[in-house]
């Protein structure tokens, strides 16, 4: 695995907080995690979304499902074969993702109750607990065919 990741940029327009990760995967990661979330910036007992745009088609890694794991320790991280520490899987979307198309998922920390999803389709909803930090993470079921970037975008 060689990925890159940067840290998440912090950004505000019109009051609303905008974060900014990228990840850059090579041939054969199957995995394609942010860092976690900077400290004290997203409110977590307020709803955002999560946006993820590939650079590359996914569909030649098998199912790419976009993870969402909450982190309860300040040295929350995310390695390969979905192995976390300080942090837990907290929702798994079904759709897979391809390039061109970018994958939406409207988080509600919090709120208890049940959402029913159709398969493949988005946008997504996910109800997980409130955490102080997340990691979004595209979970191939097969490394990828070609060098890929993605942008993780989280907008409260």
């Amino acid at each position: 695995m060689a990925l890159t990741q940067s840290d998440w940029t912090v950004a505000s327009a019109n009051g609303i907080v905008v974060l900014t990760c990228t990840v850059a995967g090579e041939t054969n990661d199957t995995d394609m995690m942010t860092k976690r979330t900077p400290a004290n910036v997203l409110d977590s007992t307020k709803p955002f979304t999560i946006i993820v745009k590939p650079n590359e088609d996914f569909t030649a890694s098998g199912a790419s499902a976009v993870d969402v794991w909450g982190g309860y320790a300040e040295n929350c991280s995310l390695a390969a074969a979905d192995v976390g520490t300080g942090c837990v899987l907290a929702h798994a979307n079904s759709t897979d993702i391809d390039a061109g198309l970018t994958q939406v998922i409207h988080v509600f920390p919090g709120i208890s109750g049940t959402v029913t999803q159709v398969t493949n389709a988005s946008p997504g909803t996910a109800l997980i607990a409130p955490y102080p930090f997340y990691i979004v993470n595209i979970d191939c079921t097969a490394g990828l065919q070609d060098a890929a970037t993605v942008t993780f975008i989280i907008v409260q």
